[in-house]
């Protein structure tokens, strides 16, 4: 593979309709200028994503490896270790790119040297009939749905909030291989809304001097399945993501009064409140529940 070649890498866990989605997506995007590849981790597959990524050898320069050891870190760490580009691209496997992706990622890695890590755009698609409030609101909970519009910032580095989420980015190989996904992170069979490994990962690498640039042009449509447009799934993520922020550390009582203060005034304000002011009620109590180690019924 050329000096300016890519790998694409998607990471698939028995969601083999969505595969299919993803890689016909990439299909129509059209390739780079450059030679590429696209690596598809099965891991611990039990359906046939085997075969619907087999499917599209005739098509696309697809290299298909399979991860025995469950969880989406594992995963992205086999990646890693197979990817022969030179930027791998990240995207998930509900993740459809837009026609330019590629070429931009390429046009971006070779435009800016000195950048190790690019941003591309992630914009939620809600499948079915999503709930008015959720429309309404969606500002409020979009990292649920791994939203992301780059800002009016070209470049981040370390003291920036906003970095790429793992839906859709890409890292210099040689960068990536110094910085291994933490399997602590990542969904898992056990924890299936667990996740960060991809944001730990590039804060690491920031933090080590590494610059990152947004790449506007490289955008996916992340695709919304109904079982992720109710309420009762946004508590569970944003619980999830409570926990991750306390690390293991006991709670206190005041943490749980402050918990239990954060739901009460959530269940007042969503009869009471327009959608997006109960919605970001809702995410301050579950992640304060979720430090707290306490996840009341909603």
């Amino acid at each position: 593979m050329r000096e300016a070649g890519l790998t694409v890498a998607i990471c698939t866990r028995n969601r083999a309709p969505l595969l299919a989605r993803c890689l016909s997506a990439l299909e129509a995007a059209g390739p780079p200028d450059a030679p590429f590849e696209i690596l598809v981790v099965a891991n611990d597959c039990s359906d046939d994503t085997l075969a619907v990524a087999g499917g599209f050898r005739s098509r696309l320069p697809i290299v298909v490896v399979e991860e025995p050891v469950a969880g989406l870190s594992s995963a992205r760490n086999r990646a890693v270790a197979e990817a022969r580009g030179r930027l791998i691209v990240w995207l998930d496997d509900d993740a459809l790119a837009h026609k330019a992706l590629l070429r931009a990622y390429e046009a971006a890695m070779l435009a800016s040297p000195e950048c190790a890590i690019f941003g591309g755009a992630i914009y939620p698609c809600f499948e079915g009939e999503p709930p008015d409030w959720l429309v309404a609101g969606l500002s409020a909970v979009e990292s649920a749905y791994a939203a992301r519009r780059p800002g009016a910032a070209e470049r981040f580095d370390r003291v920036n909030s906003n970095l790429p989420f793992g839906a859709n980015y890409a890292v210099k190989t040689e960068v990536q291989r110094r910085f291994s996904f933490d399997l602590k992170l990542g969904r898992r069979p056990d924890n299936p809304l667990s996740g960060g490994e991809e944001v730990a990962m590039i804060r690491q690498a920031l933090a080590a001097g590494y610059v990152g640039r947004w790449v506007p042009e490289a955008a996916v449509d992340h695709l919304i399945g109904p079982e992720r447009q109710s309420e009762a799934w946004l508590w569970c993520y944003f619980h999830a993501e409570g926990v991750r922020v306390a690390g293991g550390e006991p709670p206190n009582l005041w943490l749980r009064l402050k918990a239990a203060r954060a739901v009460r005034r959530y269940r007042h304000g969503r009869t009471r409140l327009p959608a997006e002011q109960w919605l970001a009620l809702l995410v301050r109590a579950a992640i304060l529940a979720g430090r707290a180690g306490v996840s009341p019924r909603l």
